[in-house]
């Protein structure tokens, strides 16, 4: 099974007022600069994790999104089947030490995403390094590649 779960992307949700907000589902909204926003999209997948959200997972990825684990590649298709067919229960997740690098309309980021949950009833704790780039096309970010190495 492929550890896409694990995928630490994420994309833009609608820009609003000076500073975030909540709204029902918990996505948080900004209006603030670039680096803010993309940090927050990464937590916001990261929250999509536990929810298994189709719809945010569906939203964040671009069209030609890629994958690559290891020696592995997979399409956007391929990582939509493999998160929303994992068995896994994500419990938590969330990101630390984010970096992001900004380069006119797109955006590098590095980090550390942590995932515990239970697979077939046993524990586990998962902790990935990670790298995504994201592209902002007509004032919104998705993310066009990522890549993941879980630590022993």
């Amino acid at each position: 099974m492929l550890s896409i779960v694990i995928l630490s992307v994420s994309l833009s949700f609608y820009i609003m007022n000076d500073s975030y907000s909540k709204d029902s589902n918990s996505e948080t909204k900004y209006n603030g600069s670039d680096s803010v926003i993309i940090i927050q999209l990464e937590n916001n997948w990261a929250k999509a994790l536990i929810k298994k959200d189709e719809e945010a997972f569906k939203k964040y990825l671009a069209a030609d999104f890629f994958y690559m684990e290891n020696e592995n590649l997979y399409t956007r298709e391929e990582v939509l089947q493999s998160l929303l067919s994992v068995t896994d229960v994500v419990e938590d997740a969330f990101n630390e030490d984010m970096q992001v690098h900004l380069y006119d309309n797109t955006a590098i980021v590095t980090g550390w995403l942590y995932i515990n949950g239970k697979s077939s009833g046993t524990s586990f704790k998962r902790k990935y390094r990670y790298t995504d780039i994201w592209l902002k096309k007509n004032g919104e970010w998705q993310i066009i590649a990522a890549q993941d190495y879980l630590l022993p």
